[in-house]
């Protein structure tokens, strides 16, 4: 399949990631373009939302009822906005304010720096993946590609119960399913393949939401400055930490969706405590945007949440201090500011909560620190987390924003935001194991890979500031000593154009192209994970062909016992055929844990078919020992010799078999 023909795929799905969000965002009123960024955000609480009161309300999963709950919460908020303005007396029409406004000279500069960016990041995943039906051979795509397969199946995407998929006999437990909600919706629109899916939404998550993201937080930051903006978008694809590490390790498909989310979702959080330059008038959007945002960020997966509120902290603390500055100076006395403060501590107290208990289980976080506090805080200041290849332009420009933003009191909370972050890094990294380590990073499974990846999320604005000051210093020395560059032009050293375009884009370039070569190595890491080879860890080329032939040998409602260790789960995502486990982190009924111990001996042990009969199982897939993680779990009883009485050889791809358990027939 070739990238050209997914084109369809990419416009459906940028459609269902931004049309919701700002449906929602007209409805508020809110007027400028800088604002669609947020709508991705918006969108993906909608359909994390909608996906867990579905089954409630007894409706199966689809577009349809996203798109109810859109209108409804659409026109609830236009309503609200409408009784707003006739009681504050204002004569403006709500309807005025639903479209918006023709794009200035900014906004052109911006797209500019948004579509290189975007096309950037698009290039490099479009490296990395290889072709567009490729799959992550990694451990964790199991769950991931059969939990899109099993909401298709059962018409329910809630997070409260897609880990039935997984849980036996047991009830199921929350799980983070905005992801595969998503794709699920995607398949549903399109009808394109599940691993096909996957890719394009990644793909446009990384290169739309999380650049558009990073924009927006930088316009906020730093104020109307058309080139930092464009240059946090530029930025944003310079960076192996982000998005490429979550796509290449684990895979971690619900951490990178909501890691991309936190870019505009901060930005948010920084409107909503007055410490930021809202793009023109927000309105009551100010105090809706910023708890929408943190739902979809935490159904997108709960540590994004908690990341979210480790960089917001000292935006709490900059507008308390603001805030008591203020009324200081105005001789309104302390008790104002006594409430504040009580105020920023219940916040914090609840935040001290919420980080007790929002966080896995101890014996999930088992990661250890791998390198010297030194080689941390190396990796920080040269960008070059997990130990990527330095990107030195992107590092100057941090310099430099970090020197622009120091200046500017009301910002410097995003200086404080990367200092947070920083900070875990290198506890997480660096520090020695034990309680203080376990506290503070623990909420990320003490995985350096996950912090790793929100190093950006402050880089980039800060980067774009420093950029964006770059830029006005050489047009202020362009316009200043012009006459004394001889060996141009007269004309072109008078421009107008060359003053306020070409030197700006060609320093983007510049970056553009600097910052690409160490990327290499970190797309060069992913491809290496998603190419199918005999070699391949998860599903094989061999066990590849075998799955791809399985709808001529297994009808459509028979189960297949795989052991999903060596890949032969992924034969019910791939293959849309129902396999004994879906995940290798699977609690088995008793019925399945006796197939996977002693199948093999269905023609000799009388316990055996009515187990299998239990489950429907018919087949089997022996895919041999070779594990994803090069362990050894077991599933004797799946290991199928080619002569063993009551199964018949249907197909065979080098070691890979398909078996028919006829000793139940």
């Amino acid at each position: 399949m070739s990238w050209f023909s997914t084109v369809p795929v990419v416009l459906a799905c940028l459609v269902l990631l931004f049309a919701p969000g700002t449906l929602v965002l007209a409805a508020l009123g809110l007027q400028r373009w800088s604002y669609v960024a947020v709508a991705p955000v918006l969108t993906v609480s909608l359909v994390a939302v909608t996906a867990i009161a579905a089954p409630y309300l007894g409706i199966g999963w689809s577009p349809l009822p996203v798109l109810v709950a859109t209108m409804l919460a659409s026109v609830l908020l236009f309503g609200v906005r409408l009784v707003r303005q006739r009681r504050s007396g204002s004569d403006a029409a709500p309807r005025a304010r639903w479209a918006l406004r023709r794009p200035a000279k900014a906004d052109v500069v911006a797209a500019v720096g948004f579509l290189a960016g975007s096309a950037a990041i698009a290039w490099q995943l479009h490296r990395a993946f290889g072709r567009p039906e490729n799959i992550s051979q990694t451990f964790d795509n199991v769950f991931h590609l059969n939990a899109i397969r099993y909401i298709l199946d059962s018409g329910n995407a809630s997070s409260l119960t897609l880990s039935g998929m997984t849980s036996g006999d047991s009830p199921p437990y929350f799980y983070p399913a905005a992801w595969h909600g998503m794709t699920s919706l995607l398949v549903q629109v399109t009808g394109a393949q599940i691993s096909v899916a996957v890719n394009v939404l990644n793909l446009c998550v990384a290169a739309a939401v999380w650049t558009a993201g990073c924009m927006f937080l930088a316009r906020t930051v730093i104020g109307p400055n058309a080139y930092a903006v464009a240059a946090a978008g530029v930025l944003a694809a310079g960076f192996g930490s982000f998005p490429l590490l979550l796509l290449d390790f684990g895979v971690l498909y619900p951490n990178f969706l909501s890691v991309s989310l936190i870019p505009a979702s901060l930005a948010c959080v920084s409107m909503f405590f007055g410490v930021s330059d809202a793009p023109g008038s927000m309105g009551m959007a100010r105090y809706i945007l910023a708890p929408v945002a943190a739902i979809g960020v935490a159904i997108a997966h709960p540590n994004g949440l908690m990341s979210l509120l480790a960089l917001s902290i000292p935006i709490l603390v900059v507008s308390f201090i603001g805030f008591s500055l203020a009324r200081y100076r105005g001789g309104h006395g302390h008790t104002g500011s006594l409430l504040m403060g009580a105020g920023l501590l219940g916040i914090l107290g609840v935040v001290a909560v919420m980080w007790k208990y929002i966080r896995p289980p101890a014996a999930a976080a088992t990661w250890l620190p791998f390198q010297t506090p030194g080689q941390a805080v190396g990796e920080i200041l040269t960008n070059s987390a997990m130990q990527r290849p330095p990107a030195w332009a992107v590092s100057i420009l941090l310099v430099a924003g970090v020197v622009v933003l120091c200046r500017r009191h009301k910002r410097i909370w995003l200086l404080g935001s990367f200092a947070v972050i920083a900070a875990l890094f290198i506890v997480v990294s660096a520090g020695p194991t034990g309680w203080l380590r376990n506290t503070l990073t623990g909420v990320w499974y003490n995985d350096s890979y996950r912090l790793a990846a929100l190093l950006p999320v402050a880089a980039v604005p800060l980067a774009a500031a420093g950029a964006g000051w770059l830029v006005g210093k050489l047009q202020h020395i362009w316009v200043t000593q012009r006459d004394s560059l001889r060996f141009l032009p007269g004309g072109l050293r008078k421009s107008r154009v060359m003053v306020t375009a070409v030197v700006p884009l060609v320093i983007l370039a510049a970056v553009l192209v600097a910052q690409t070569i160490p990327l290499s190595a970190s797309i060069q890491s992913a491809k290496v994970n998603y190419s199918t080879t005999p070699e391949s860890a998860l599903v094989s080329s061999d066990e590849m062909a075998l799955i791809e032939e399985l709808d001529s040998f297994v009808p459509a409602d028979a189960t297949i016992a795989v052991n999903p260790w060596t890949g032969g789960a992924m034969a019910f995502a791939i293959a849309d055929r129902n396999t004994t486990s879906k995940h290798t982190l699977t609690t088995y009924t008793k019925a399945t844990e006796l197939l996977n111990d002693k199948l093999r001996e269905a023609s000799t042990d009388p316990a055996v078919c009515p187990a299998a009969r239990a489950d429907n199982v018919r087949y089997v897939l022996d895919f041999g020992t070779r594990e994803v993680h090069g362990g050894n779990h077991g599933f004797q009883g799946l290991q199928i010799p080619d002569e063993t009485p009551g199964f018949e050889l249907l197909a065979r791809h080098g070691e890979a078999k398909l078996f028919e358990l006829t000793a139940c027939s």
